[in-house]
């Protein structure tokens, strides 16, 4: 990686190199939105807007899949983990952790001996606590390092391949989808494909970042690589437009999902916005970002 073009992209106060489009909310379509924020966590500017039906929050512009993909290629896995070519340490011990976490709760839910897809498995982590708790277990992973190593340990359990581009027509009891979602800029279209992957009876696990609880940090919640967030409700309607329902949670924005009719969806989306706005307008991002970074330095602004 040339080391200008690096230096060019951590540069703080400076645009991410992409041009994006303007589009209408990813989850309920409304045109509508409020600014919330310019900046992102690495202080690098970004314009985040929130969606006046839903509350989902959206990067705006929204990057192009061939924009994020550049992106991804490039400076996803030094931005976020440190590291280039392999997994770090760190990463994979934090990833071990959590699939061992997710699968001890889930093993009850499905069926034993039961077949799970992981979409966007990453290191492998989670494909092989399942495997280790009796399952058979596959994922597939586009990152080509990533996957690379997965596979040196679970072979072809692991698919190098972005998800439009694997066809799983109706052969699994539960598909897993953990930090994933918030990285797409189709999440209906991502969720559909999930659900035309389960069996009959299947179940879809998605986990992704509450955005309610990471309003405390204010635009340093933000992040070019999360082109949406979503709290404890409009996730349940995005869930809700490909016929999915809630049945479980292991915390706000860890659901278990089933087919079945959604709640009242004009009653998530009211909620969903009022979640929202009262984390991210009706408090400023800004004084919120700074009061976080005193906190975690013992002072305060009050003091």
């Amino acid at each position: 990686m040339n080391p200008l073009e690096v230096a060019r992209h951590l540069l703080p106060f400076t645009r991410y190199r992409y041009d994006g489009e303007a589009v209408p909310c990813p989850v309920c379509g409304c045109d509508g939105c409020t600014p919330v924020a310019g900046l992102d966590r690495r202080l690098k500017r970004l314009s985040t807007v929130m969606c006046d039906r839903c509350g989902l929050l959206r990067t705006n512009p929204m990057p192009s899949a061939e924009e994020l993909d550049r992106y991804y290629e490039r400076y996803y896995r030094l931005d976020y983990q440190g590291a280039v070519s392999a997994p770090r340490a760190r990463h994979l011990r934090k990833r071990t952790d959590e699939a061992s976490e997710c699968s001890g709760w889930l093993r009850s839910r499905i069926p034993a001996g039961g077949r799970t897809l992981d979409f966007g498995a990453g290191s492998g982590e989670l494909v092989s606590a399942m495997l280790d708790a009796g399952f058979d277990a596959h994922g597939f992973e586009p990152g080509t390092a990533f996957a690379a190593y997965a596979r040196e340990s679970l072979g072809e359990r692991i698919q190098v391949s972005g998800w439009r581009d694997v066809n799983f027509a109706g052969e699994f009891d539960l598909v897993t989808c953990m930090s994933v979602l918030e990285h797409l800029n189709t999440p209906v279209e991502a969720l559909q494909a999930m659900v035309a992957w389960l069996k009959p009876g299947g179940q879809v696990f998605i986990m992704v970042p509450d955005m309610e609880h990471h309003a405390q940090k204010g635009f340093g919640a933000l992040h070019f690589a999360h082109v949406v967030g979503f709290n404890h409700h409009n996730l349940q309607y995005a869930a809700g437009r490909v016929g999915l329902r809630m049945i479980d949670m292991v915390n706000p924005t860890r659901l278990l999902f089933e087919r079945g009719p959604a709640p009242d969806m004009a009653e998530l989306a009211r909620l969903g916005l009022a979640t929202a706005r009262a984390a991210y307008v009706d408090r400023s991002p800004v004084a919120a970002y700074f009061d976080y970074q005193l906190g975690k330095a013992g002072l305060s602004r009050k003091a």
